[in-house]
């Protein structure tokens, strides 16, 4: 009966044993489950976060890339500004006629022509460039220029009181302008394939003409100076009047010598009588 108790005791242990070892097995798979549960929870939030990070990085990015656009747009507006700035400084027309003696200027652009304010040459067609001034101050510079059509280059220059030059030296092209009178002086320059010229200028205005009133359009470029001329005139009598005065001086010396003979030949004619 011993013996078989103690049969059933070392069944019972072995029994035991197994369940023991079994749990034990079961309970390490538990724990490596879970180490890779929570290895696997790990993981899925790391990837959650780096998906947020990624979000971010990309919502950064698309708010980079809009701040880049905002900036660009930004720039473009600022450019446009300039731009319109430009194009508004461009617009306005400097007014030469106000820049002080002794300074330089440069200018440039684009004009299409208008009828001649000249009295007597409203069948014309004119592109001014540089106005008259009323300081009697003179523009020099160098004028390039092309144009659609053959034009004339016009050079408006202070004229002295036309009453003072005799009829016989002949007629000077002017027009009554403002208060005074201007001298015309027209050039026409020697054009190639396409009518554009440079030539150096002085004088109270500059423009661009032409004569026979075809409307045109130039593009020009004008630099130099403005200088205050002195003026000088020296009007003289005329050649014919001098002329004519010579041949009365002439006429009087022969009437005189004339004379003197015929007194002679009276006087000698009475010695012979006598």
């Amino acid at each position: 009966m011993s013996k078989g108790i103690t049969i059933t005791s070392t069944i019972l242990s072995m029994f035991l044993l197994t369940l023991l070892t079994i749990g034990l097995i079961q309970i390490n798979e538990f724990s490596v489950f879970a180490q890779e549960s929570e290895i696997e929870t790990v993981n899925a939030t790391g990837t959650q976060q780096s998906g947020a990070q990624a979000g971010n990085a990309t919502g950064t990015q698309q708010s980079g890339a809009q701040a880049g656009n905002a900036t660009g747009t930004q720039q473009s507006g600022a450019q446009a500004g300039n731009a319109t700035s430009s194009a508004a400084a461009t617009q306005e027309k400097p007014d030469a006629a106000t820049i002080s003696i002794g300074k330089s200027f440069a200018q440039q652009g684009t004009l299409t022509s208008k009828q001649d304010p000249l009295l007597g040459h409203e069948a014309h067609q004119i592109a001014i460039i540089l106005p008259p001034r009323d300081d009697n101050a003179i523009y020099q510079g160098t004028l390039t220029f092309t144009s659609s059509k053959p034009t004339e280059v016009v050079i408006l220059q202070n004229f002295a009181n036309q009453t003072a030059v005799d009829p016989s030296y002949g007629g000077v092209a002017t027009a009554p302008l403002g208060k005074g009178t201007v001298a015309i002086s027209l050039l026409t320059p020697q054009f190639g394939p396409i009518a554009s010229a440079s030539i150096p200028f002085a004088g109270n205005a500059l423009a661009l003409h032409n004569i026979e009133g075809e409307p045109f359009a130039a593009t020009y470029t004008v630099s130099g100076s403005v200088a205050q001329a002195q003026t000088y005139n020296e009007i003289n009598p005329p050649p014919l009047a001098e002329a004519a005065e010579a041949d009365e001086e002439e006429e009087d010396n022969d009437d005189k010598g004339n004379k003197d003979k015929k007194g002679d030949k009276d006087d000698k004619d009475k010695d012979e009588d006598e």
